[in-house]
């Protein structure tokens, strides 16, 4: 699937509502965190706790100003939070440059992937179905994360809040009835995105991951969606499984921090 400015706004605006989602799910489930979003320079700035992988801005592909970085800065230092911001190959170019000189550094990468490809690798799996128990599932999805069965709250909080956030779809996998993997999709704007997916560290290297790609791309494809796109860090097994299941690499977006003693 090519890259371009309809399809990189696609994938955009859908983000962007799910992490919307999430955001009033976080101010439901812990209000005592401020968890809190706001608009700049046409992107996403949400901040849903100090440590949430939530807590990062999102989209932003207009002409950034110097004052633009300073209020994303403000956001977060005021919150106690690193400031954080995407920056994809479509963003313009002053959004870069103004990260810079305010401290700034890309500090990790992940690589988009899409696909429209439904048929040929949608595959509805009789050991998968959608989650009876969100608390459950967010614990199995928390520990496979994590890779620790003792959890602490803030293991849990990013599990319970895409578990309870509107729109998602928990799944799971189940073998001879104990669970094993779990998963999420959402469909927003005719596309669907697929993440959270992770298998129990005694259950890997047994293709679960891929069953549940494959069952999620059945379900976006009956719920109507037209896109599906999905993250991994580049040369992953995640990026290597969406990739067998039709998934192209659209680009590689980096994650710039602000050092805190700058």
């Amino acid at each position: 699937m090519p890259l371009n400015h309809d399809v990189d706004a696609t994938i955009r605006e859908c983000e962007i509502a799910g992490i919307r989602c999430g955001i009033a799910t976080a101010q439901r489930l812990t209000p005592q965190i401020g968890a809190a979003c706001t608009e700049i320079a046409g992107g996403l700035v949400a901040f849903a706790g100090v440590d949430s992988p939530l807590s990062q801005t999102y989209g932003i592909v207009e002409t950034v100003t110097n004052a633009d970085v300073a209020a994303i800065t403000a956001f977060y230092e005021s919150r106690g939070a690193t400031p954080r911001v995407f920056v994809t190959p479509l963003a313009h170019p002053s959004l870069g440059r103004a990260l810079a000189a305010a401290g700034f550094a890309p500090c990790e990468y992940e690589n988009m992937l899409a696909s429209d490809s439904f048929d040929s690798y949608a595959a509805y799996d009789e050991r998968v179905g959608i989650a009876p128990d969100l608390d459950a599932w967010a614990v199995a999805s928390a520990q496979a994360f994590t890779g620790r069965d003792s959890l602490t709250p803030a293991d849990m909080a990013i599990a319970r809040v895409i578990a309870y956030s509107e729109g998602v779809h928990a799944t799971e996998a189940r073998d001879d009835g104990t669970l094993v993997a779990t998963a999420a999709m959402d469909v927003r704007l005719g596309c669907a995105g697929l993440f959270a997916g992770s298998t129990l560290e005694p259950f890997r290297g047994r293709g679960w991951h891929v069953a549940m790609i494959r069952d999620r791309i059945a379900r976006a494809r009956d719920a109507g969606a037209r896109l599906m796109r999905a993250t991994a860090r580049p040369s992953s097994a995640s990026e290597r499984n969406f990739i067998r299941c039709g998934f192209a690499v659209l680009y590689t977006r980096a994650l710039w921090e602000r050092d805190a003693r700058d």
